[in-house]
């Protein structure tokens, strides 16, 4: 059986002063009436039975996740704190193993973009196929770029695999500048990584035997745990955020990518949120507010208080305002918010507001 894994623990800093510690990206609506976690949910509902689509997030956050959709309790996967991806994908491997040992899973941030939502569906179901005849492959979806981002890993296409339409992964490069990225795209062998992972759950763990010791042997003591006080103390032996792209997949000897031809995006800064926006047809200026500018284009200016922005002669900015801050920049230079959050973090001052 195929399982959609749906992970929604993340902190979603790049979207400070909207998103927050205690409450993130995903439970926020940035890009409609629905919240990117709402938006995810009902994509996977088109192609997916509910009763197999899971979800895993830390337990400060799963009061919102009930309330935002409504997944089943018993697909609702718990971590007691946070430690990475690789470990919230073993530990779901682990639980969904016991359920079914067939067991395929997909794993979805809760924050993407997609504009072509059956597509993109199906894509994730000839993925999920490919592993009845070639069980010991681990599948990425690549997505064809359409514009020079500076802030994704991008995958480079390697030979053909026997099966049509895949591809062996040549390397994996991590936010490139953007000559380097200008030059992947005209190069046509590259792709955004999408951060969807196609593998068997026993496979998974057997690649964690081989490549991640410590973390297996903490996921088969949380197997046989007798108690949630047990799974606590072995999860918090786990090494704090450790990915799975740097834990397990520069590791493993062949990995492949799907190259899938959407409109997708990774909502993880102000600029991405700008950019899927123009996308889905707005014009001009992305407003939340009440507006007047004179010479002012593509930019971004949301106020949550509902006060009145008023521009002239700006272009590509980027400025949002809450009751408890606002964030300026030009769009290009949305991904340094990440390096200002820890400037704001540094001063005893100034921590309050992340």
């Amino acid at each position: 059986m195929i399982y959609p894994l749906i992970l929604a623990g993340g902190s979603g800093t790049r979207l400070w002063p909207v998103s927050t510690r205690h409450r993130p990206k995903q439970f926020k609506a940035l890009l409609g009436d629905q919240t990117l976690l709402q938006s995810t949910y009902s994509r996977i509902l088109i192609g997916f039975d509910k009763k197999n689509i899971h979800l895993i997030a830390s337990k400060n956050l799963t009061d919102y996740v009930s309330k935002q959709i409504s997944i089943p309790k018993k697909n609702l996967l718990i971590e007691p704190s946070p430690r990475g991806t690789a470990m919230a994908i073993g530990f779901s491997a682990v639980k969904l193993l016991a359920k079914d040992p067939d067991a395929v899973i997909i794993t979805l941030s809760s924050d993407a973009y997609v504009k072509q939502s059956r597509q993109y569906v199906a894509e994730l179901k000839k993925a999920a196929k490919l592993l009845k005849k070639n069980p010991d492959q681990m599948i990425l979806l690549g997505v064809k770029p359409s514009y020079p981002e500076t802030g994704y890993g991008y995958i480079k296409r390697g030979g053909s695999y026997k099966v049509k339409g895949f591809f062996k992964v040549d390397a994996f490069t991590e936010k490139p500048n953007k000559a380097t990225a200008n030059r992947y795209i005209k190069s046509g062998k590259y792709f955004w990584n999408s951060g969807v992972f196609v593998f068997r759950a026993d496979q998974l763990l057997s690649w964690y035997k081989e490549y991640l010791p410590d973390l297996y042997k903490i996921l088969m003591n949380i197997k046989t745990a007798k108690s949630q006080a047990q799974i606590a103390r072995e999860f918090n032996k786990a090494s704090k955020g450790l990915s799975i792209d740097y834990g397990l997949l520069e590791k493993l000897p062949e990995i492949l990518v799907l190259p899938i031809h959407l409109d997708w995006a990774d909502v993880g800064n102000w600029r991405s949120v700008r950019d899927v926006l123009f996308l889905e047809g707005k014009k001009k200026n992305i407003l939340n507010s009440h507006y007047a500018g004179l010479d002012s284009k593509n930019n971004l200016l949301y106020s949550f208080n509902n006060k009145l922005i008023a521009t002239v002669g700006v272009e590509d900015m980027i400025m949002v305002e809450t009751e408890e801050a606002i964030f300026m920049c030009p769009a290009d230079r949305a991904q340094d918010l990440k390096s200002l959050l820890k400037k704001i973090e540094s001063d005893k001052n100034l921590k309050k507001y992340l």
